[in-house]
C-alpha cells in the first residue's frame, strides 16, 4: 500500500458509553436498554435540560483510514424532540463518505422503530454564515421520554495518511464519553504524536499497547448561546497526527516556527520566481509616478481580474477535460491561463508587489470561527487561512485578493484581528492582523417618505452597505443573477420594517465596484404604525427595527459574548407630516457611550416634515459573561429609545 502523507484533519465525534454496560464485541451490535433509563425523567446532574448522552463512543482505526461512531441520546421534553430528532452529520465530501448508518428510536415503552428511509447531504450554516456539509436524516416518532441511538462509519482514503481528533465535548452533558485511537504500526509508516486542546483536568488520553484511549465521565455540555464563541475554541479535544519523517523528534516552539515558515516561505519563492513575466505584467499595471499606496491598489485590483476557481461550483472530472483547465505551476501559469485558486492568486499579489519594490510575504492565520492559536501547540494546520503581506512606502498591510470581493485594505471578518505567522526567508513572525474598525462594516440607510390623512406611510428608501457589509453579500449572492439579488436585498431590508409593509427594490448599484458602497433604491408602503384621535398622531421614532435586542433576551448568560465584528448603523428619515399636521413635540436627543458601544439619536421639527438622524455602533467584538447585563441593559435601552413617541398635531 503507498500511503501518501497530508495535513487533513478527520472531524471525530465524540462518543459516549455507560459505565455499567460492556464493551461492544461487533460493530453492528446496539447496546441492551435498561429500566431505568427508560423512565428516567430528568438529568440529574443538569436538571432541567432537554436531552443528555447516556452512550457514546469513537473508534478510530488509522490503518484502514477509518471511524466507528456510537450515540444514544435521552429525549426528556418536547424541545427536545425538535431539536434532536432531526440528525446532522457533518462532513467533507471531498475527503470522506459516511457509511454504514443505521438508526432507531426506543419509545418510553421499551418498543422500537429502525430508522428505514434515506440521509440526504444538506448544506448547513452555522454560525456567522460558515457554511458546511452534513449528512441529514430524521429519527422514526421521537416523543418525550424517548431514546434515539444511531451508529455510522466516517471512511477515509486508505491510501492515505489521515490526522484525525477527537472532540470530547457536545452541547449536551455527557454521562460517560470512551475514546479509541489505533495508529497505523505498519513497518515504514511515519511516525504518530499527540497533541491535547482544553482537556478537563485529569482527562488525559492513556497509551495502552498498540492505541491511545481516553474515559471520560459526567461531562458538563457547551451551552449554546447566540454571539457565543466558535465551538473549537471552547470544546476539549486531542490531536492524533503523523509526524513528517523529515521533522526533528525534538524541536523548542522557537526552532519548530522557524522550520515551518522557512518551508512555507521557499515554496511561495519557487512559485513567484518568475521575474521577466512579473516585471513585463508590472509595466502594464502601474506607472512610476504613482504613490506607493496608488500602486499596491492597482496591483490589488490586477489580482482581483483573475478567474478565482475557488469561487466556483465544483466540476466533475469530465467537466474539467472539456474545459481544459491547465495546473499553474507558478505566477507566469497563472497570469498566461488567467484563472488559479485562491492560493495562486495571493502568490500572484506577492510577485507583483516584490516586482514593485515592496517587501511582501505569504502570512497563515488561524480564523476567527476555529480553533485560537496557541504557539506552544507545534501545530501548523491550526493556521487553517492564507493571506498576504505587504510593506510599501512605510506602510504595512495585509490583503486577500482571494476573497475577492473585498475592496483593498478590508479583509473578511475572520482573518481580521487573527494571529498566525508571516513566512520569512530566515523563518517566521508571530503577526497579529489589521483589527477591523466599525467604519469598515458600515450600513447607511435614508428614508423619506409620507404619513397621509390614511395614516399610511409611502415612500422611498436607500441604503449603502459599505466595506465589509458590501463584499460579504456580493460573496453570498454571487451566483444570484439581477432578479435573485432583488429578493435576497429587498427580503432583508423588509425584514427591517413593521410586519404590514411592502418593500419592493427599484435598482442595484455598484455590484462590480468594490471600493463603493453597495448601493439598494425601493420604495415601501405601511399601515402606519401611527394611532391617535384625529387632532393628533403618534409615530415612533425610528422606522426601522433594532435587531440586536433579539439577541439578548436570556436574563443569564453561561459564555463570553462575541461579535463576528465592529460595526455601525447610520440613518437619516424624514418624515413629511400629513396635510394640515404639523410636529406637536419631538423626544429630546438621546446619546449612550458605554466604552466600546455607542448610540445617539435626535429629531428636529420643521414646519412640514421631521428629520431623524440616528447612529449605532459596536466598536469591540469581545466581552466578558460579566458584562451581558450591561450589554442587555444598553440595547434595551435602544429599543425604547428608538420608540419614543413622535407627535403631530393638527392644525384645523
Amino acid at each position: 500500500m503507498n500511503r501518501i502523507p497530508t495535513t487533513m484533519c478527520g472531524v471525530i465525534i465524540l462518543i459516549v458509553m455507560f459505565a455499567a454496560l460492556p464493551r461492544l464485541s461487533r460493530a453492528d451490535d446496539w447496546l441492551p436498554v435498561l429500566p431505568e433509563d427508560l423512565a428516567l425523567k430528568d438529568n440529574p446532574k443538569q436538571p432541567g435540560a432537554d436531552a443528555m448522552v447516556f452512550y457514546r463512543e469513537v473508534s478510530v482505526d488509522a490503518k484502514p483510514s477509518r471511524v466507528e461512531n456510537y450515540l444514544r441520546i435521552k429525549v426528556f421534553t418536547s424541545s427536545g424532540v425538535k431539536k434532536r430528532a432531526d440528525i446532522e452529520i457533518p462532513y467533507d465530501r471531498s475527503q470522506e463518505s459516511i457509511e454504514n448508518l443505521r438508526a432507531r428510536t426506543i419509545r418510553p415503552d421499551g418498543s422500537i422503530v429502525q430508522f428505514d428511509g434515506k440521509p440526504f447531504d444538506k448544506e448547513i450554516v452555522k454560525g456567522n454564515g460558515i457554511k458546511y456539509l452534513a449528512k441529514t436524516f430524521t429519527m422514526p416518532d421521537v416523543q418525550p421520554g424517548s431514546i434515539i441511538e444511531y451508529r455510522y462509519r466516517e471512511q477515509y482514503d486508505p491510501d492515505t495518511y489521515q490526522n484525525f481528533y477527537w472532540t470530547i465535548q457536545s452541547e449536551l452533558f455527557t454521562r460517560l464519553a470512551r475514546f479509541s485511537t489505533r495508529w497505523d504500526d505498519t513497518p515504514g509508516a511515519p511516525g504518530f504524536g499527540i497533541r491535547t486542546y482544553a482537556m478537563p483536568a485529569g482527562s488525559n488520553p492513556q497509551k495502552v499497547k498498540d492505541r491511545y484511549v481516553l474515559e471520560v465521565h459526567d461531562l458538563p455540555g457547551i451551552e449554546e448561546e447566540t454571539l457565543m464563541p466558535p465551538d473549537a475554541a471552547l470544546k476539549a479535544a486531542v490531536d492524533f497526527y503523523y509526524r513528517d519523517r523529515s521533522e526533528p523528534s525534538q524541536e523548542t516552539v522557537d526552532q519548530y516556527w522557524k522550520r515551518i515558515g522557512k518551508s512555507w516561505s521557499e515554496g511561495v519563492n519557487r512559485f513567484v520566481d518568475k521575474k521577466k513575466e512579473l516585471a513585463a505584467e508590472l509595466s502594464q499595471d502601474v506607472s512610476n509616478s504613482d504613490s506607493p499606496d496608488a500602486k499596491l491598489r492597482k496591483l490589488y485590483a490586477r489580482t482581483l481580474k483573475i478567474r478565482n476557481l475557488d469561487m466556483e461550483d465544483s466540476k466533475t472530472e469530465k467537466e474539467e477535460q472539456v474545459e481544459k483547465l491547465k495546473p499553474n505551476f507558478n505566477v507566469g501559469d497563472v497570469l498566461n491561463h488567467n484563472y488559479g485558486h485562491g492560493v495562486e492568486i495571493n502568490y500572484l499579489l506577492i510577485g507583483l508587489a516584490r516586482a514593485a519594490g515592496f517587501e511582501a510575504a505569504d502570512v497563515r492565520v488561524a480564523a476567527l470561527y476555529s480553533r485560537p492559536f496557541f504557539p506552544q501547540r507545534q501545530a501548523f494546520y491550526d493556521l487553517n487561512d492564507e493571506l498576504v503581506w505587504v510593506r510599501a512606502g512605510g506602510k504595512e498591510y495585509y490583503l486577500d485578493p482571494a476573497s475577492r470581493y473585498y475592496p483593498f485594505g478590508v479583509l473578511p471578518w475572520y482573518e481580521s484581528a487573527a494571529s498566525g505567522i508571516r513566512a520569512t526567508k530566515d523563518g517566521s513572525e508571530m503577526i497579529m492582523t489589521t483589527p477591523l474598525a466599525s467604519s469598515d462594516a458600515e450600513i447607511t440607510r435614508h428614508a423619506d417618505f409620507t404619513v397621509d390623512n390614511d395614516l399610511e406611510m409611502n415612500g422611498k428608501i436607500q441604503v449603502d452597505f459599505s466595506g465589509l457589509q458590501g463584499a460579504s453579500r456580493r460573496l453570498d449572492n454571487r451566483d444570484e443573477d439581477e432578479a435573485g439579488r432583488r429578493k435576497v436585498l429587498g427580503d432583508e431590508i423588509k425584514q427591517w420594517l413593521a410586519v404590514d409593509t411592502t418593500f419592493e427594490v427599484t435598482s442595484i448599484a455598484n455590484w462590480d465596484q468594490l471600493d463603493a458602497p453597495l448601493h439598494v433604491e425601493g420604495t415601501f408602503k405601511s399601515s402606519s404604525t401611527a394611532h391617535g384621535a384625529v387632532q393628533r398622531i403618534m409615530l415612533p421614532l425610528e422606522l426601522f427595527q433594532a435587531t440586536e435586542i433579539g439577541l439578548f433576551q436570556s436574563q443569564s448568560r453561561v459564555n463570553e459574548v462575541d461579535f463576528p465584528y465592529p460595526y455601525q448603523v447610520s440613518d437619516d428619515l424624514v418624515i413629511h407630516c400629513p396635510l394640515g399636521y404639523k410636529a406637536l413635540a419631538v423626544p429630546d436627543p438621546q446619546k449612550l457611550n458605554p466604552g466600546p458601544l455607542s448610540y445617539e439619536i435626535s429629531a428636529v421639527a420643521q414646519p412640514d416634515r421631521v428629520e431623524i438622524k440616528r447612529l449605532l455602533a459596536v466598536k469591540g467584538i469581545r466581552y466578558p459573561k460579566e458584562s451581558y447585563p450591561g450589554l442587555r441593559n444598553f440595547f434595551s435601552k435602544v429599543k425604547t429609545d428608538d420608540s419614543a413617541p413622535l407627535m403631530l398635531q393638527s392644525g384645523r
